[in-house]
């Protein structure tokens, strides 16, 4: 070895040191006091990991893995990483592309010939791996059944029995980006069919190939998992939260810190010791609409990073990356109070000594409101999430569906914070214009602007047309909809009765649900167009 690569890998050696030492001597205490905000010794845990410049420099347990038994939070503590699992699922397709045994731009129908075979679009297993398929998501599927996925027994063959019986998409494959965990639940019946094996079993030899002994994709729910950190919420006092479902590749991947430490490793270091530099580099790149392989993209302030949240019952997990700090932070809970990701982000300020405030928390300019009643009525972001402003007994009210309705305290003039949370500010603009609106500010998170929706008069709508009984095949799911009074009607699905609002005329919202009035050209009501988060254009017919 030369002297030139003697002293740098002293200077290495050294600067790697200082950087652990840094955390272990001079932030440790405060990381510490981070973490025990969200999880102490009488509560379920937390497992915190950071790695920097491939080594690790942070590494903390907190809390309990089983309250029954007392059993603390330690390194061989088992988690379940919920959606943080879709990256190995990506990585597994990869390493079948490197091997040349499949293609991203298959037809995933090649593998899969009984799933729509109606329609006529290629839907590619890239699709699939950045969410642009267009496939609904079977939880959103069987929620509109009529069905609480986890307290079912379902497995993947119930899933690709719900997916075979669908005939549309959410919209034209390529065209667009929605979540669906249906995507990487087909992505595994895809990997079976090509290997010949289990997906489990091809992703336990891959985990041992990666050194992750410990990592594994739970396809039996009954199964032993040896140090499994059991999942709670907090519903007046510490409860089980119940886990009888065996769906699989879109998430349930049980796994300790140690395991994903050295993922981080493994990604940061890019040697070739474990897999080809060209698959880590390929699974770290963005494929479209800021999703990649099971990880997601996007900048704050001046950095660069990616990184994917995981919520399964009371199970959180959250990692983040940053390439060009060469740092990965992870954090794993069996805690269902746990905001994961927001704690990452704690733990990623204090480390690189970043402002916690990275948006705007208030606005730069508040407009003259003289009366409340200018900005009452519905607002609609680009997502279609509506939040009702309304009065009552002189103030300002937030109502959201699902949501408990919240008091809207008056700063100054048009500026509002909520009464539960008065670091979230909302603050109404174009007052008394066509284009109305108002912002959420909250520095922890990008403003986020809905706009009202144009006021209609309903006194003349006929609302008993909208009345009748409602059927859609591809779920086996009966509506029926019974006008009551003024603007709201009842809903019946699957034998349980709803209110639901007319918004517009041909336009109701029920809980999460937005329901499209569809008429033939004469103008009779022929059929329904439900939407619903991660399924859209689910048709109804009239019956």
């Amino acid at each position: 070895m030369t002297i030139h690569k003697v002293l740098l890998a002293i200077l290495l050696l050294a600067t790697a040191k200082m950087f652990s030492q840094s955390i272990g001597e001079v932030k440790k205490e405060a990381l510490s006091q981070i973490l025990y905000q969200h999880a102490n010794d009488d509560s379920p845990g937390l497992a915190v990991g950071v790695v920097k410049n491939s080594e690790i420099a942070y590494e903390n347990y907190v809390g309990f893995a089983n309250l029954e038994h007392k059993i603390k939070v330690a390194k061989d503590t088992r988690f379940n990483i919920a959606s943080n699992a879709k990256q190995f699922t990506a990585l597994c397709v990869l390493k079948l592309v490197e091997e040349g045994k499949i293609r991203l731009e298959d037809d995933i129908r090649k593998y899969l010939p009984d799933l729509y075979k109606n329609i006529e679009d290629s839907i590619t297993i890239s699709d699939l791996i950045a969410h642009t398929s267009g496939i609904r998501d079977v939880y959103e599927l069987w929620a509109l059944k009529g069905k609480t996925w986890w307290q079912l027994f379902i497995d993947n063959g119930d899933a690709m029995e719900l997916l075979t019986s669908q005939t549309a998409l959410n919209f034209k494959p390529g065209t667009e980006y929605l979540y669906s965990n249906s995507n990487y639940i087909l992505l595994t019946e895809i990997i079976k069919k090509v290997t010949g094996e289990k997906f489990s079993d091809v992703t336990k030899s891959m985990f041992q190939e990666l050194g992750m002994p410990n990592s594994g994709f739970l396809t039996n729910y009954m199964a032993v998992i040896p140090n499994k950190a059991q999942p709670y919420g907090n519903w007046n006092g510490w409860k089980e939260y119940p886990a009888i479902t065996e769906l699989h590749g879109d998430g349930a991947l049980y796994t300790t810190l140690a395991d994903q430490l050295k993922w981080e490793q493994i990604v940061q270091r890019n040697d070739g010791s474990y897999y080809s530099s060209k698959l880590i580099d390929q699974s770290q790149t963005l494929i479209a609409n800021a999703y990649g392989y099971g990880l997601m993209f996007d900048s704050s302030a001046d950095l660069d990073y990616t990184y994917h949240d995981g919520n399964t019952g009371a199970y959180n997990a959250t990692f983040l990356r940053f390439p060009s700090e060469k740092m990965s932070v992870v954090v794993m809970s069996n805690n269902g109070s746990v905001p994961t990701n927001y704690l990452a982000w704690q733990i990623t300020n204090l480390i690189l000594e970043k402002d916690d405030a990275v948006y705007p928390g208030t606005p730069d300019i508040i407009e003259k409101l003289k009366r409340i009643e200018n900005v009452l009525g519905n607002y609609q972001n680009e997502d279609g999430t509506i939040i009702k402003i309304m009065e009552k007994d002189g103030s300002l009210y937030r109502e959201l569906y699902q949501r408990d309705p919240v008091k809207l305290i008056q700063e100054k003039e048009g500026l509002f914070q909520y009464e539960t949370f008065q670091d979230l500010k909302m603050n109404f603009t174009n007052i008394g214009e066509s284009k109305q609106q108002f912002t959420l500010y909250l520095s922890s998170q990008k403003p986020s602007t809905y706009y009202k929706i144009g006021d209609s008069d309903l006194r003349s709508f006929d609302k008993n047309a909208l009345n009748g009984s409602f059927y859609n095949d591809e779920t086996d799911t009966k509506v029926s909809i019974k006008f009551m009074n003024d603007t709201t009607y009842f809903v019946t699905k699957n034998g349980k009765e709803r209110k639901a609002e007319l918004i517009l005329e041909d336009y109701l919202r029920m809980n999460s649900y937005e329901i499209k009035i569809i008429r033939d050209a004469q103008g009779n009501v022929v059929g329904l167009n439900v939407n619903n988060g991660r399924v859209q254009n689910v048709l109804f017919t009239k019956t």
